[in-house]
């Protein structure tokens, strides 16, 4: 590690280019390549023409959903002592509203309208502490972070009203209720402590510590007293987001299911939840299998939920092969396709992201050219046997899917955004308003970072 200000040798890359085990090294190394051009027709043989028709089916209204977060030092002078800033937006388009934006007369877009669209974003903030810093003198900074976790989720989102959105309503829910935890996170005793919507936490007879029902995401246990804990915020990030969007569906859900076949749920990344809450996703599938479930009951369209990817394994794929596909075909990633040509394993698991996924993944290139890595949610409650059939199989099913592949099609033609790369209006607009700029939203948020602790301090 060089000292502060202190820069490289100009030609410190020239002892691994001249090396020759490092040739030898990448020699033995097995990985993603441009396929040949035999390869490439043999991969697009195997996509079929994209379901379409003259009149697209697409939703009334649309919810995008994107995250960002920002890891902070308080000081210059203790850069290893940080606050973590998560920021979620929800943008809202009313696809009537998304029509009248071009003016008919002159094909310019009306910049007031715009302006008009931009006013419904929603971003939700979170502040957690980070490395070093013990928030309401916890014991220990997990034991901080465990208590910040707690009263986080456990805020009302609602903006005021009668409405109630938080986020340990929508854990209750998925959980029927009830939680459970088998060891005090705080000194690992073995003792089983049970949550209700009445009683969200408890005290450990052991160690004194409170334990939180919040506790169950086990979010905590990838925090270091000392250590950088970068990896745990994005851990949170992408727990919440995903949380968020359940809680949007379980709200409209509990007051007019039919409004949900009319809307579509568009979140930037994969239908997954990685890492310590990985746990999670299979109640988020349950739940959403009761949803269309109770739709197909009043004979409605499913719920369109769509995970967007623009990064990963899977567009680097895509990007490779785009070349030798037509416009306008589709394939779904099935687990065979997927150790073949992308995760390259030899002994692959028997369901690929039966830990982490409730949505599968589809290849799309638009009649316009451009690729997409979409993915809908599983059309089953869980991963077992269904029949005697196995999950891996049956979720590799395209017409299990129903409308649902059509209308994620149809809906990604009508949003085509020229601005990016493979990207789409609604994950966009809700990036723009999710993302945290170095300068100047990161500078802000350096700034109350350090005056919000400065006041802490002088208090104290």
């Amino acid at each position: 590690m060089p000292y502060d200000g202190q820069t490289a040798g100009k030609g410190g890359h020239s002892d691994f280019v001249r090396n020759p085990d490092v040739q030898a090294f990448l020699a033995a190394c097995q990985y993603m390549r441009p396929p040949s051009d035999e390869e490439g027709k043999n991969l697009a043989a195997t996509f079929s023409e994209a379901p379409t028709n003259s009149s697209p089916q697409l939703p009334e209204y649309v919810v995008a959903s994107d995250a960002s977060k920002s890891d902070q030092a308080i000081s210059q002078k203790l850069p290893s002592t940080q606050i973590g800033f998560i920021k979620v937006s929800h943008v809202l388009i009313q696809m009537d509203k998304y029509a009248e934006l071009i003016d008919p007369s002159t094909r310019f877009v009306d910049p007031f309208k715009v302006a008009e669209l931009h006013r419904n974003a929603s971003p939700i903030t979170y502040t957690l502490p980070g490395s070093n810093i013990r928030y309401k003198n916890a014991r220990t900074v997990k034991d901080g972070f465990r208590h910040a976790v707690f009263a986080q989720l456990g805020v009302n989102r609602a903006g005021g009203g009668q409405n109630k959105f938080v986020l340990t309503d929508t854990l209750f829910a998925l959980n029927k209720g009830e939680l459970f935890i088998e060891n005090c996170p705080s000194c690992k005793v073995e003792h089983r402590f049970t949550f209700t919507p009445d009683s969200q936490s408890n005290l450990c007879n052991a160690c004194g510590e409170s334990v939180y029902m919040t506790d169950w995401l086990r979010l905590h246990e990838g925090v270091s007293d000392f250590g950088d804990n970068t990896v745990a915020m994005t851990r949170m990030m992408n727990c919440i987001e995903h949380l968020l969007l359940v809680a949007l569906i379980r709200q409209v859900f509990e007051s007019d299911a039919r409004a949900l076949s009319k809307m579509a749920f568009i979140m930037d990344g994969p239908l997954a939840i990685f890492g310590q809450p990985a746990k999670l996703h299979a109640r988020i599938m349950e739940f959403l299998y009761k949803v269309n479930a109770r739709l197909t009951e009043l004979n409605q369209e499913p719920l369109l939920l769509m995970g967007l990817q623009k990064t990963g394994n899977v567009m680097d794929h895509a990007n490779l092969i785009s070349r030798f596909l037509p416009s306008g075909v589709i394939r779904i990633l099935d687990d065979d396709y997927r150790n073949k040509y992308i995760a390259g394993n030899e002994t692959p698991a028997a369901n690929f992201g039966n830990e982490t996924y409730y949505g599968q993944d589809f290849l799309f290139k638009t009649e316009r050219g451009r690729i997409f890595n979409f993915a809908i949610p599983y059309v089953l409650s869980h991963k077992g046997l269904v029949n005697g059939v196995c999950f891996s199989q049956l979720k590799s099913d395209p017409k299990a899917y129903g409308s649902l592949v059509k209308r994620a099609c149809d809906f990604i033609r009508h949003f085509e955004l020229d601005l990016f790369e493979n990207a789409i209006v609604p994950v966009a607009l809700a990036h723009r308003h999710a993302s945290i700029s170095i300068i100047p939203g990161g500078k802000v948020l350096d700034i109350i970072t350090k005056a919000g602790l400065s006041r802490n301090s002088t208090h104290s």
